[in-house]
């Protein structure tokens, strides 16, 4: 038994319970957010190791709740990124134009336009 306080990370002999700690971190976890890495699952559940790669009672937990979550596929994480980097570069054209122009209707646009963008970069950082 590890001296650390962690559980003992050298074998399967209480991979039962291992499963059981992964199970309980992520049902504790919030459902509407996408899961840590694979680090942190392992540091926070106290897993050991080898665990998660020869366990297949822990791949079909884990593939159950990646895909019960945002973010549970290739092609929508690569959705997201591309929506981030266009509102972040929209942030940036917006702040600009705010900064260069003195007229009171298109400031009052282009401001209202700006927290529309930061609102939307905000409603997906909850959700990562």
């Amino acid at each position: 038994m590890a001296t650390d306080g962690h559980a003992d990370r050298r074998g399967p002999s209480d991979w039962d319970e291992a499963l059981e700690r992964l199970e309980d971190f992520i049902f504790a976890y919030p459902r509407d957010r996408a899961l840590p890495d694979l680090a942190t699952i392992v540091d926070r559940a106290e897993l050991p190791d080898g665990f998660l790669r020869e366990d297949e009672r822990a791949h079909k937990v884990l593939l159950e709740a990646i895909a019960d979550r945002p973010l549970a596929s290739m092609e929508l994480v690569g959705q997201v990124r591309t929506e981030v980097e266009l509102l972040t570069l929209e942030v940036e054209i917006l702040g600009e134009r705010l900064r260069a122009t003195t007229e009171q209707e298109e400031q009052r646009a282009t401001a209202e336009r700006l927290a529309a963008v930061r609102r939307r970069l905000e409603d997906i950082r909850r959700h990562l």
